[in-house]
């Protein structure tokens, strides 16, 4: 699928339009919400990191995103007691502040721009996980292994001075939910990546060479963009 290097639509910034909350604390890796205990709240983060995952029959866990500060999450409160098969649960220890659907009802009512702008906010979130549906879909692990760290750079990393994008430490395990493969496989590819010049990585943080793993993915054809989204997928050679 093509589509423009910048998916970033201008768009109104809901925060900007949300009032204040009391801020709610969670521990690291405390659950938010789950199916049996489904969100009733759409969540901003304020510190901290989110993730967001489903887990399938088999009990095998997927991560569908990450959610850093400043991110929204539990917009399936929003939608009543339909489709709400995920899970939030705290990787770092985070600071949240919560609306609930009447609330956020009420506040659209007398600011129609807030409307807009979730809107816009869930459709770029959409096209993200279409990226991620695609690259799972279609390309092997390896590929897979490199896209998802370009995703996660430009998700929740910071730019450094050498050209990479710096992430704040996440584990093997959680990367391989976000891949969707095991952390044994994650550990020998990103092992690969670092013996290539591609990825840095300690225990405090990950250091993404994106345009590295982009040329590297050009060579094999596939052509991505700073955020890893598949622009095309072509013949290499």
């Amino acid at each position: 699928m093509k589509r423009s290097d910048d998916c970033s639509i201008s768009c109104e910034d809901a925060l900007t339009y949300l009032p204040r909350k009391p801020v709610q604390e969670f521990a690291k890796e405390r659950m938010i919400y789950s199916p049996e205990r489904p969100s009733e709240h759409l969540y901003v983060v304020i510190l901290g990191r989110v993730k967001i995952s489903s887990t399938a029959e088999d009990g095998c866990q997927t991560i569908a995103r990450i959610v850093r500060a400043e991110g929204m999450f539990g917009e399936s409160s929003l939608i009543g007691s339909a489709g709400r098969s995920e899970t939030a649960t705290a990787l770092d220890t985070v600071s949240l502040m919560a609306w609930t659907r009447a609330e956020i009802e009420q506040y659209i009512e007398r600011e129609p721009r807030l409307g807009v702008a979730l809107a816009q906010y869930m459709v770029r979130q959409c096209l993200d996980l279409q990226d991620r549906i695609e690259s799972m879909a279609v390309y092997k692990t390896p590929e897979r292994v490199m896209l998802a760290l370009v995703q996660l750079g430009q998700t929740l990393g910071s730019p450094m001075a050498d050209g990479s994008t710096r992430i704040a430490a996440l584990t093997h395990h959680t990367i391989a939910e976000f891949v969707g493969t095991s952390r044994e496989i994650v550990t020998f590819q990103m092992n690969r990546l670092r013996r290539m010049g591609m990825l840095r990585y300690s225990r405090k943080h990950i250091d993404v060479y994106a345009d590295a793993i982009a040329e590297s993915l050009r060579s094999q054809g596939i052509a991505v963009n700073r955020s890893g989204g598949i622009l095309t997928h072509f013949a290499a050679g």
